[in-house]
Parts: C-alpha cells; sequence; structure tokens
C-alpha cells in the first residue's frame, strides 16, 4: 500500500472516529436533557402536591374554625340574646336577676370559647415562652390525658425565627395527633436539638408503624409537614425500627 493510500486510509478512520464520537457525544447530551426534562416535571408535580397539600391544609383549618365559631360561640351568642330578649323592667326581681346572671354566664363562656380558638391559632404560651416551653405545655396536655407516656428533651441555643418556631410547633402537634389517633402507642420521645445553624428532631413512638395507618403515610399528612418543611428548607427522613413503630428525623434552617 503506497503512502497516499495509508494517508488517506488514517484519514478515513480519523474522521469515522471523530463522527463517532459526535454521535456519542450527542446521545449523551439528549439523554441529559430527556433527564432533565423527567427531573423538572417530577419537581413540578412535588412542588404541586405541596401546594395542594398546603391548599387543603388551610381549607381544614378554615373548616374547622368556621365549625367552632357556628357551634360554639354563634349558639352561645344568639342563647345569650333570646336571654336578653326576655329582660325586662316589668320582670320580678328574682326571674331578672336569674336571666341576668345566665346572661353574663353565657357571654363569660363565649370569651373562654374565642380565647380557645385564637389560641388554636398563634399559641399564646408560644409567643410568651418559646418553642420549648409551647412543646412542653403539649406533652403536659397528651400526658394528663393518662393514654400516652411522653418523652421531650431539647437543646436549643440558637434563636430561632419566629415563623419557624411556630411551624415547627405545627408539625410537632401533628405528628403527637396522629401518633394518639393513629398509631395505637403507649410511648413517645422526642429530642429536639436547635443551634445556630439548624434544627433537628428525632421523633419516635412505639405503635403500629408507619405503613398501618393511612393519616401520615398515605400523602396529606406527609405533605402537610414537607409543605411546612420546605418553607424553611427542611426535609423529613423516615428511619428504619428493629420492632414496629415510628421513627423520624426532621431537619429544617433555623431562619430564612
Amino acid at each position: 500500500m503506497s503512502q497516499e493510500e495509508l494517508l488517506l486510509s488514517g484519514m478515513l478512520g480519523m474522521l469515522s472516529l471523530a463522527l463517532a464520537l459526535v454521535f456519542i457525544y450527542l446521545a449523551y447530551q439528549r439523554r441529559l436533557l430527556r433527564q432533565q426534562k423527567e427531573h423538572q416535571q417530577k419537581e413540578s408535580q412535588y412542588q404541586q402536591q405541596l401546594l395542594r397539600a398546603s391548599l387543603m391544609s388551610q381549607e381544614k383549618e378554615r373548616n374547622r374554625i368556621g365549625k367552632d365559631l357556628h357551634d360554639e360561640v354563634g349558639v352561645m351568642l344568639t342563647t345569650a340574646k333570646l336571654y336578653m330578649n326576655h329582660l325586662s323592667a316589668d320582670q320580678e326581681e328574682e326571674e331578672f336577676y336569674q336571666l341576668k346572671h345566665k346572661t353574663v354566664q353565657l357571654v363569660s363562656e363565649t370569651i373562654n370559647s374565642m380565647r380557645r380558638i385564637s389560641h388554636g391559632l398563634r399559641p399564646v404560651v408560644l409567643e410568651r415562652l418559646g418553642l420549648e416551653n409551647a412543646i412542653a405545655n403539649l406533652v403536659d396536655q397528651i400526658q394528663g390525658s393518662g393514654a400516652l407516656s411522653v418523652s421531650f428533651s431539647a437543646e436549643i441555643q440558637g434563636d430561632m425565627d419566629q415563623e419557624f418556631q411556630l411551624n415547627w410547633y405545627r408539625i410537632i402537634q401533628e405528628l403527637m395527633n396522629n401518633t394518639v389517633k393513629h398509631a395505637h402507642a403507649t410511648q413517645i420521645s422526642l429530642h429536639l436539638k436547635v443551634n445556630n445553624h439548624n434544627v433537628v428532631l428525632r421523633y419516635e413512638d412505639n405503635g403500629i408503624g408507619l405503613s398501618e395507618y393511612s393519616d401520615l403515610s398515605q400523602g396529606l399528612g406527609i405533605r402537610n409537614l414537607e409543605s411546612r418543611l420546605s418553607l424553611m428548607k427542611g426535609k423529613l427522613e423516615v428511619l428504619d425500627t428493629e420492632d414496629s413503630g415510628l421513627a423520624l428525623k426532621v431537619t429544617s434552617a433555623i431562619k430564612p
């Protein structure tokens, strides 16, 4: 084979190799674009799920508040109005003071109901005494029922954002409520650690486990938690347990 043929053969070989590399690169780029598109679609679906869960949670809260206002406050105010309509200067003194006493008592109960409803919107103990004492108050309420034994410890060093404190209070409240309602547990253990950089919660119960009860495991409960955590750059991790029960690690930033 002459030098010209060898040179031509070598050039053709290099051209073939270059074309092969171009095709490989193009195929690789197409795969990357496809994976990126799939990732964006999944991320969009996930964000939509979080938004849907957040909206459903807000709607559920509105319905609860509306029901409380209608069933408690509305009924008591209507009854108080009836009592007041029956008050008359022509009544006998004893009957007058009985109706007056009932009216004042109903107004007092209405005020207490309004305080309870407003406490549910923004816990007073959280604003006055901080997150640790607010959680301790939740623990006392559950232990006071006698149904569960709750172990709570906290290491709080950093200065947490107030809105983050409320989100964490609601997260822990929802976890404990789900344990009480669905887990058939006798014990809850939670440890909260806060430093200058992040918040870490370790939550456990000895109940039937996450897969066995639906309020958390089948979407809405978990999505509610994740929607709150997404606002705090946080995440929720389900941990393995040797026995039955639930074990979670929940983390977030300490402030925006």
